[in-house]
């Protein structure tokens, strides 16, 4: 069974589809919706690696290329 979406959400779903109790299995997407939400997910990750960096310990780029260039000589 199919039936269509009657409020809105966050998530702009064209139908739902319904087993025979009438709950929600399944949601139909348009296309363009399934690629806005996937730029969204993407945007939560960058976020989020943006976040998780930010509590990271800084390294001076000089202090750093001098350790890194050391290492490469071994």
């Amino acid at each position: 069974m199919i039936g269509k979406s009657k409020k809105k959400d966050i998530v702009a779903v064209k139908q739902y589809v319904t087993d025979k109790k009438g709950h929600k299995v399944a949601a139909i997407l348009d296309m363009n919706e399934l690629s806005r939400i996937k730029e969204l997910i993407e945007d939560l990750s960058d976020l989020k690696a943006i976040e998780d960096r930010i509590s990271e310990v800084s390294e001076d780029y000089e202090a750093y290329s001098r350790k890194r260039k050391s290492r490469l000589h071994v």
